[in-house]
């Protein structure tokens, strides 16, 4: 059997799977609900965060019917073994992932304006990609070297 066989339905898989889609409201709640405990957000800080989530998830969320249709376009190309189509819808995907990021990336530096300074250190070691890494595999130097846990 050959490699690309193997390869080609598990590239497709984890395309699939990292379709960027907006967050359900149930989900953009609990995120400001946190942001305000860990960051003690102010009334006035928590209406500006919502207002630049709220903007973020809209324009992200148009986003979604292209990304649908990239998955529908992938599993046809897949089922033809079409590798043209293939290429081609995943530049496609390539550049509406990229977008959905720079909406996220600008929509965090809009949050990140409001903050003031002691607000930004505790983001700082959120945002950082060393502790993200660390807090995500569940490792003890969390946050702060676990100095947060209670």
């Amino acid at each position: 059997m050959k490699i690309g066989s193997l390869f080609l339905p598990l590239f497709v898989a984890g395309m699939l799977c990292a379709q960027t889609t907006p967050a359900p409201a149930h989900h953009r709640q609990p995120m400001l609900q946190k942001l305000t405990a860990e960051l003690n957000l102010t009334a006035d800080q928590q209406a500006q965060a919502k207002a630049i989530f709220q903007k973020s998830w809209e324009q992200r969320k148009a986003l979604a019917p292209k990304l649908r249709e990239e998955r529908v376009a992938m599993f046809n190309a897949v089922k033809t073994d079409d590798e043209q189509q293939i290429d081609q819808v995943v530049q496609q995907n390539s550049r509406l992932n990229a977008q959905a990021r720079e909406i996220h990336a600008k929509a965090m530096a809009k949050f990140y304006a409001i903050l003031n300074p002691d607000q930004k250190a505790k983001m700082d070691q959120r945002l950082n990609p060393a502790v993200r890494s660390a807090r995500r595999a569940g490792h003890p130097s969390n946050v702060n070297g676990g100095a947060d846990r209670g």
